[in-house]
């Protein structure tokens, strides 16, 4: 009779639920058979585990990117006054991390993902009241500030193309044009 072969099962289960293997891959890869490591699975509930996983992943993502939006805004309050082409650049910088926050609210929409949109939601939500009190405008106005209608038809940075900068031409003041 052959051995009984003994398989690191915690390692299997860390690969699953970490997402950088299926149970498939797994049974392929390390060569343990498909029907042992999905009872297995099934009798430990990796497949609930890897869900709770998931959502503490994406939890802790957006509470980083929370905190670096709070850091940014903060930064943002405490600089000197810019330049014209400082301005320009940081209000394109904005634009950029508004288009972003926009497309991530339309994937969540498309793909149902509810709490991402909800989050994708708070943050606009944040953002325009850290917008109002910076500008010191009223809070009573149920008007946002940017319209999210506009910025949601906008195609995505990767399909916008930039204009060339303009070209300077000297004028003559001359009737001839010399």
């Amino acid at each position: 009779m052959a051995a009984v072969k003994k398989y690191d099962m915690e390692f299997f289960k860390k690969l699953y639920i970490t997402g950088e293997l299926s149970l498939k891959g797994i049974s392929a890869q390390y060569g343990v058979s498909y029907a042992h490591i999905s009872q297995t699975s099934a009798k430990e509930s990796w497949g609930k585990v890897k869900t709770e996983y998931i959502i503490k992943s994406k939890e802790a993502e957006h509470s980083a990117e929370i905190k670096r939006m709070d850091e940014s805004l903060i930064e943002m309050k405490e600089t000197e006054p810019l330049k014209a082409e400082e301005h320009q650049r940081r209000a394109i910088q904005t634009g950029d991390k508004l288009g972003t926050l926009i497309q991530t609210g339309i994937q969540a929409t498309k793909s149902g993902d509810w709490r991402t949109l909800k989050s994708a939601t708070e943050t606009w939500r944040i953002w325009d009241e850290q917008m109002r009190k910076n500008h010191g405008l009223e809070s009573d106005s149920e008007k946002p500030l940017v319209n999210i209608n506009v910025l949601g038809a906008l195609p995505p940075k990767s399909q916008m193309k930039r204009k060339p900068d303009p070209v300077e031409v000297e004028v003559s003041n001359r009737p001839d044009g010399s």
